[in-house]
């Protein structure tokens, strides 16, 4: 016998969830497979290499990058080895701060992002903004903004 739980999602609900944890899974997926084909980057790698573009030459301390980036302080610090050991990135220590330290791009780092730039836009307007129509793109924005709202991700309001 099944019990059904007071709060459980059904209905309308329940298909608007599954929906889109499939939907943002399968983006995931394809633009993690695209991008490690076509330019021999992760998606996560990816998204760390273009916030390090956006911070400009100085680039950004590493708590800073962690949450622009939504990523936790160990897997950071673990992304950072894995882009030092491949020269795309580079850390020096915060002057004023012994604990802290900055990361920024490297020559290496920019060829990288620019060469899996055109295949991170071409899997997101294909599969993303192509499949979004006239005005609902705008109410798109407005969805996904909200659901950022609510769970405190204003920071990271420009990952890629």
């Amino acid at each position: 016998m099944t019990t059904k739980l007071v709060n459980e999602l059904e209905g309308q609900d329940l298909e608007t969830w599954n929906s889109y944890l499939v939907a943002t899974r399968l983006l995931f997926e394809e633009l993690d497979r695209r991008l490690e084909a076509e330019a021999g980057v992760s998606l996560p790698d990816f998204i760390l290499l273009f916030r390090l573009r956006q911070a400009g030459e100085d680039g950004m301390r590493m708590s800073e990058l962690a949450d622009s980036a939504v990523f936790s302080r160990s897997r950071i610090s673990h992304a950072m080895n894995r882009l030092e050991k491949a020269g795309w990135t580079e850390r020096r220590s915060c002057p004023t701060d012994r604990r802290g330290s900055f990361a920024s791009l490297t020559k290496r780092g920019k060829a990288k992002l620019e060469q899996a730039e055109g295949t991170h836009s071409e899997v997101v307007r294909q599969h993303l903004l192509g499949s979004i129509e006239g005005e609902d793109i705008q109410t798109f924005t407005k969805i996904t903004q909200a659901v950022r709202d609510s769970l405190g991700g204003g920071s990271a309001d420009k990952v890629c």
